[in-house]
């Protein structure tokens, strides 16, 4: 292009954004390589719906997944059907989860798996022979 180069704006943003769907498919991967089924849902005809349904080492989880960013907004960024949705729900004693990472919703798996319990004592092939 005759010498010219591409220069970005001066107030270009370079920030790595985190994309509500990558952080809800890694969440999803995890959980599928751990033993978790899980399904994404839909409601027909209603609005609301939560995003996934985790079941798993005999419990079952409704999880919604919502932007990093959207944490710091009044409504933690759900919509009025979503708030209305995890209030009807949680009168009937079921609680849907809201989540804004990957990382959040692995950690609360994993307080719902069975703990592995580490080696007291290290063990040697010769041992087990």
């Amino acid at each position: 292009m005759g010498g010219r180069s591409m220069k970005p704006l001066a107030d270009f943003d370079f920030n790595t954004r985190k994309i509500e769907k990558n952080e809800e498919l890694d969440a999803v991967a995890w959980a599928e390589n751990n033993s978790w089924v899980v399904r994404k849902i839909q409601y027909q005809g209603r609005v609301g719906c939560p995003d996934r349904l985790f079941a798993g080492y005999g419990k079952l989880f409704l999880i919604e997944m919502k932007k990093p960013a959207a944490r710091k907004r009044k409504d933690g960024g759900l919509s009025p059907g979503q708030s209305g949705e995890i209030k009807r729900f949680a009168e009937v004693g079921v609680e849907i989860n809201v989540f804004y990472t990957a990382t959040e919703v692995i950690e609360f798996l994993r307080l719902h798996m069975p703990s592995k319990k580490p080696l007291k004592q290290v063990v040697s092939i010769g041992d087990l022979l």
